[in-house]
């Protein structure tokens, strides 16, 4: 068994809080790696440790690795060029004596020797690290935070250029479920995951999904590449940003993301997280300032 804190990077983003929460709950000691550490402890409590850590800053490492056996590692997923600096990290883990990485990758890096997650992925292998990859499909989370929501709460529609295509939305908390048990307990080093919803899903089930939550209908409009490219860069993205979303929901379009895996009901020996029950658990997401 491997002692000492956990070293959660990304430890108050979407899936990093949740694991942080998770591993607390097994009870394991947590340190969450965050650019803001005093503001981490206002929002989510003193339980956690919680250390300055900024990939832009190799200094920052050595004291958030200090005694640390096992990492979450999130890699500024947004960045296409996020090996430059993960690389480094991942050299300074290895220095310090880690012994697991659990990585967050993306569904569908293993196909991809030019994509900076899969390049993020190789290096760790040969690290002589043990690795588990996670590779999480869309999360359904995209849907109660940031532009999706706000359509969602001001117009009763959400707009996307992902035509009829489905995709195998994952749940956030079930990502933060397999990171936590891969993190724990034997047999999950050295592999590789990809993590996917039980159903793949079109834009039209899922509006209606969430109509059946909120009780009001929910529109999906399918949109062009030009108008969702005017409605991100409006959004306040980057021009290198908006690309990568178009070129992933052109990914989409071509059937690329509606596999579905049986990765997370192998690891938690349950079926993972439906739609149904995300809308419902999220639901007041969409309804509040109704």
């Amino acid at each position: 068994m491997i002692h000492g804190p956990i070293l959660v990077v990304g430890a108050t983003g979407a899936v990093g809080s949740e694991l942080v929460s998770q591993l607390r709950h097994k009870g394991e000691r947590v340190r969450g790696a965050t650019r803001k550490p005093a503001d981490a402890s206002r929002r989510f409590g003193s339980a956690v440790e919680y250390v300055e850590f900024d990939l832009e800053r190799p200094e920052t490492y050595a004291t958030a690795l200090a005694g640390v056996k096992r990492v979450f590692l999130i890699a500024r997923p947004g960045d296409d060029h996020s090996d430059r600096l993960a690389i480094p990290l991942l050299d300074e883990m290895k220095r310090q004596n880690v012994r697991h990485v659990v990585n967050l990758s993306a569904y569908g890096a293993e196909t991809r020797d030019d994509f900076a997650l899969r390049k993020i992925e190789k290096h760790l292998e040969a690290s002589g690290m043990a690795f588990t990859h996670l590779r999480p499909n869309w999360f359904m989370q995209v849907f109660a935070s940031g532009p999706l929501l706000v359509g969602i709460r001001s117009s009763a529609a959400f707009a996307i250029p992902a035509a009829d295509a489905r995709i195998s939305y994952i749940d956030v908390r079930d990502i933060a479920a397999v990171a936590a048990v891969s993190l724990t307990t034997k047999d999950h080093t050295d592999k590789a995951y990809t993590l996917t919803g039980p159903q793949p899903l079109n834009h039209d089930e899922i509006a209606h999904r969430i109509s059946n939550a909120v009780g009001k209908a929910i529109r999906y409009v399918p949109i062009s590449e030009e108008n969702a490219r005017k409605a991100i860069l409006s959004a306040g993205l980057s021009s290198e940003r908006t690309e990568r979303l178009i070129g992933f929901y052109r990914l989409v379009r071509a059937g690329a993301c509606d596999r579905v895996s049986p990765d997370v009901e192998t690891v938690l020996g349950r079926l993972p997280i439906a739609f149904e029950q995300f809308a419902a658990n999220y639901a007041h997401c969409w309804t509040e300032g109704r």
